[in-house]
């Protein structure tokens, strides 16, 4: 990536903008020194060999993995030397932005908007799919993965998406499971996106983050 593509400070300062949110957006890549700047406003909150969390909470939401009211906090991830990904504002220990968890319309306008190229070629993992009674799963589509068709498609027009990792065992995605031994561990290829709908709707519907308001 050309060092001029990166999020600097110095190109903070210079854009005019209020905030860090309205100057760079989740899936920008920064430099070492916007890292080095959160790091040294406070001790992180979350630090590991692969992305940090700033110290001080950004805002709040309901947390997927315990359904309660949990603060957030602007993560950054490792992307190369001294090359970062700013991953948005995240719940602890996950690198996800908390605006992803909400309520979609259909599998393909998920698909579409999460379509995301790595260096152009390579669709990147896309998050997980969370339902209001707490069922997860991983639902991706692209070159290369267990789809139809077999391409990358910002449109998220796909029949069929390669289906993952399940929070628990689930009946309607069995017929497609490739190792049947371990349902919570397998992938399963080439799932209907009707299917995928299905299984979305018997666990409650899509989960939405954000905290409803009186």
């Amino acid at each position: 990536m050309a060092r001029e593509e990166l999020k600097t400070i110095e190109g903070w300062h210079k854009s005019g903008c209020n905030s860090w949110d309205e100057y760079c957006k989740p899936g920008d890549m920064v430099d070492q020194g916007v890292a080095d700047y959160f790091l040294d406003i406070l001790p992180p909150r979350t630090m590991t060999r692969d992305y940090f969390q700033v110290g001080e909470p950004h805002s709040h939401a309901i947390n997927p993995k315990t359904m309660k009211n949990c603060d957030t906090y602007a993560t950054f991830a490792v992307r190369g030397k001294e090359i970062w990904e700013y991953c948005g504002n995240c719940f602890p220990h996950m690198c996800v932005d908390v605006e992803k968890f909400k309520k979609r319309d259909s599998v393909q306008a998920f698909l579409h908007e999460t379509y995301k190229l790595v260096c152009g070629i390579a669709q990147a993992p896309r998050p997980h799919i969370f339902c209001k009674d707490g069922f997860e799963m991983s639902v991706q589509a692209g070159d290369g993965l267990y789809c139809e068709p077999r391409v990358n498609l910002e449109s998220g027009e796909y029949a069929t998406c390669e289906v993952g990792y399940p929070s628990q065992k689930e009946e309607l995605l069995m017929p497609y499971i490739e190792d049947p031994t371990e349902p919570t561990k397998a992938v399963y290829p080439y799932v209907p996106v009707e299917v995928i709908e299905q299984v979305i709707e018997k666990h409650g519907g899509w989960f939405d983050a954000r905290i409803p308001f009186a």
